[in-house]
């Protein structure tokens, strides 16, 4: 990656970002399911272990301003925080109680780390970053060009962003396997003008976007990755905080019904309790001069 930066020298107290630290409303684009950010952090562990292992191997100078889009519940955000000891870092994701749980990791004496309730679509920031991060969030935006082309604006011209999300390949997605399921005569009337709340872009479209949105694609890979949880019910239990775009159509008392037709589906299509298998594309990216 290796990607020269425009980083500013000045101390880090006079590069604070012009905003403050609450959670405001998304002003535009699509609306976002609302995660719960508790339930979130006790069954994140798959999550955490992907986004560990990518920022394991980011380059960081210590002083850059960073931005991370889809911050979750900011775990993984004040692990980047501890790595910029001289810089800045703004979380930002859509989800209220997601920001909530975000905030509530912060030091009151700190000004470096902040979170903020924002749409991808609709970014606040102009070239205020020097890197930009995204952990397995960006699949769950359709208008992934646009979304490219906000996370580029917020880029000083040379700045790098390093995108890793679930992309579409031969293997079927617990997702695609909820859609089927959705479609079942039991679960149809809940589920009627319902569009898939996911996109699993293709890595070589993704690469399109992201040169048409003001990037120079530095490197794209894919990987086919495997997670086997405890037991069934942990499965359960992840998935369960993970699809309220599903969940959240149905009564409560039909909600663990739904969610164990979906695993005893998709355990068909891998062949193996409790394994899940999924894909992630990794995109590292560099915002050309101009855009």
């Amino acid at each position: 990656m290796g990607v020269a930066l425009p980083v500013s020298r000045e101390p880090a107290h006079a590069r604070r970002p012009p905003w403050t630290m609450e959670a405001d409303a998304p002003t535009a684009g699509e609306a976002m399911v609302d995660w719960d950010g508790a339930r979130y952090a006790e069954v994140s562990g798959l999550q955490r272990m992907v986004a560990e292992e990518s920022i394991s191997g980011l380059a960081l100078i210590g002083n850059e301003r960073l931005l991370d889009v889809g911050c979750g519940d900011g775990f993984i955000t004040m692990l980047l925080a501890e790595r910029l000891p001289e810089g800045s870092v703004v979380g930002v994701d859509a989800s209220h109680r997601m920001i909530d749980r975000a905030l509530a990791r912060v030091p009151f004496d700190t000004l470096r780390v902040q979170f903020h309730v924002d749409d991808v679509l609709a970014l606040p920031f102009d070239q205020d970053f020097d890197i930009a991060v995204s952990f397995n969030a960006l699949h769950w935006v359709h208008d992934q060009g646009e979304a490219l082309r906000q996370i580029a604006r917020s880029l000083v011209d040379g700045g790098r962003a390093v995108l890793q999300m679930v992309c579409a390949t031969d293997r079927p997605s617990i997702e695609d396997v909820a859609m089927q399921v959705a479609t079942d005569p039991q679960w149809a009337g809940s589920f009627e003008a319902f569009d898939a709340p996911y996109e699993h872009v293709e890595p070589a479209r993704f690469g399109e976007l992201a040169t048409a949105a003001g990037f120079t694609v530095d490197d794209l890979t894919v990987k086919n990755l495997s997670w086997t949880f405890d037991s069934v019910e942990d499965f359960h239990a992840w998935f369960t905080v993970g699809s309220p775009d599903w969940t959240n159509r149905l009564p409560d008392s039909e909600t663990d019904r739904f969610v164990a037709e979906v695993i005893e589906r998709y355990q068909l299509t891998v062949g193996e309790p409790a394994l899940f298998r999924f894909s992630q594309l990794r995109a590292s990216l560099t915002r050309r001069a101009g855009h």
